[in-house]
């Protein structure tokens, strides 16, 4: 451990280092202790991590730190994130604090190891969010490309570079990336279309009705002749705008949304038929090659389990308990023993949701305060159509007390016969993630009133099966009374036994 001393000396090297007014002499001093003494480092990664958590309290809600995580996840280059920490310090030891370029500054994302990604994703994130040195040219310097676009109103806005000046009526031309660290920025198009930017967010024009949206939100109306057909693309999908409006978000590690506001929009993926969603529907679509879908809708809160396009609870899906094929258990927490006691896990493949709006005993949920987990064994792998859950609770007194109606969990698979450890963190194991769900923000609640009593969730592929598990874990990131778990899909025909007949 270094002295007291050395660590204070490290402090102030730091702070040269973080505000770019380090001298090659300071610079080599810096790398070296860097070199030397590894708590160092951890100090470096804590002070870019601060630098982006302050970003955080002047960008009205919006985390910095899922602003540097995607720049990170957008670029590829360096092998490990421990090679760009090698960078870091060979910059600093040339006293160049601003000498990075774009491709000096990104990360495979393919990362070996966790410690290496987070390595990575804080030091890119954080020169970002600094505006060291990364801009690509002046929004007003003319590159021969045609103008698209120009900027419309712009509030409070803060640019990946400190240093660039933007003003509402800079035009935008074919290939300009708009890098907008905070605030909100309105581009207007001259087929008629708009677009509203949420920061932290990148865009890049790619013609006079597409854009591609590499993380961030965009809320865009085309309600003129000459914009119908507006395109956002997304690292995952494609949104074609029919008619109107809708709103585009993806998150920093590719998980994409789309939420209709009016009209239609089709969702294209990957030279599958189009999609076609209306107004008020909303879908999530993973990164991956299978671009496993979620579809969140609210229902007619009875017990007929109503929704706009998927079903009720289901007593044909393959684990109900009817069938004799699955079994489901509590693997992590506890469920609610006390008073207005939960009902066992195996509510949950009875085939049947709740039979009113605040119903205990026909609802699983767990202790207050514990984020439990659910295991559904299949009894041998399947391939899985689809997957839905089903959520009730409004209080029978109070009409605001609808905490446990929200959805809000991620879905793992495992197809081996031998579970493995439990205790490991799930995404260091054998699991593979499914799906991630929060019903919250799927309907962008604020308030209590705002969550809907009654919700589903149903988890489906784009093309062909969500995967081949036998294996099913529920890994609750907030309680809920959940009614009914269903599970969709059937053994591959190689692995159904074959009954021959002796006689």
């Amino acid at each position: 451990m270094p002295d007291e001393m050395t660590n204070q000396r490290f402090d102030q090297l730091l702070s040269e280092y973080i505000e770019g007014r380090m001298s090659e002499e300071s610079g080599s001093e810096f790398a070296a202790l860097l070199k030397s003494e590894p708590v160092h480092t951890e100090m470096l990664l804590e002070q870019l991590m601060m630098d982006a958590r302050l970003e955080q309290f002047e960008s009205e809600g919006h985390s910095a730190e899922h602003f540097v995580a995607g720049l990170a996840a957008t670029f590829a280059a360096e092998t490990t994130g421990a090679a760009f920490v090698d960078r870091v310090m060979e910059q600093a030891g040339s006293g160049d604090a601003n000498g990075f370029s774009r491709a000096e500054t990104i990360v495979d994302r393919s990362l070996p190891t966790m410690a290496a990604s987070m390595a990575g994703a804080l030091l890119v994130g954080a020169f970002l969010v600094i505006g060291i040195g990364l801009w690509q040219g002046s929004w007003n310097e003319a590159v021969g490309e045609p103008i698209i676009a120009r900027f419309g109103e712009l509030d409070n806005c803060r640019w990946v570079d400190s240093e660039a000046s933007v003003e509402s009526g800079d035009l935008i031309h074919i290939g300009q990336r708009i890098e907008l660290s905070s605030g909100f920025a309105e581009v207007l198009f001259k087929t008629g279309a708009r677009m509203d930017l949420v920061g932290p967010a990148i865009v890049e024009a790619r013609a006079e009705n597409r854009v591609f949206l590499t993380m961030g939100e965009v809320d865009l109306e085309a309600e003129t002749p000459e914009s119908k057909g507006f395109t956002v693309e997304t690292p995952t999908s494609t949104f074609v705008d029919i008619s109107t409006a809708f709103t585009a978000t993806v998150s920093p590690d590719g998980l994409s949304r789309l939420q209709v506001t009016e009209g239609e929009v089709d969702v294209v993926l990957d030279g599958i038929d189009p999609n076609r969603l209306k107004q008020g529907d909303t879908l999530y679509i993973e990164p991956g090659e299978r671009k496993i879908m979620t579809r969140i809708e609210s229902g007619d809160e009875t017990a007929a389990f109503r929704f706009p396009t998927v079903g009720p609870p289901s007593r044909l899906d393959y684990a109900d308990q009817a069938s004799g094929h699955a079994t489901i258990r509590v693997v992590r927490g506890q469920l609610r023993t006390q008073s207005t006691a939960s009902g066992s896990a195996a509510v949950l493949l009875d085939g049947a949701g709740q039979p009113k709006q605040d119903a205990p005993r026909q609802s699983a949920f767990f202790e207050t305060g514990i984020k439990g987990r659910f295991l559904i064994d299949l009894g041998q792998p399947v391939a899985i159509e689809k997957i839905n859950s089903y959520s009730w609770h409004q209080h029978d007194k109070i009409e605001e007390h609808r905490e446990r109606a929200r959805q809000r969990f991620t879905l793992y698979g495992f197809s081996g016969d031998a579970l493995p450890d439990l205790k490991l963190p799930l995404e260091n194991s054998e699991w593979t993630r499914i799906a991630r769900v929060n019903s919250d923000e799927f309907f962008r609640v604020n308030k209590r009133l705002d969550r809907p009593a009654q919700q589903v969730c149903s988890i489906s592929a784009a093309r062909g099966d969500i995967g081949h598990f036998r294996y099913l874990l529920w890994d609750m990131k907030a309680n809920s009374f959940y009614g009914e778990f269903d599970v969709f899909g059937a053994p591959r025909l190689s692995e159904i036994p074959i009954e021959y007949d002796n006689k």
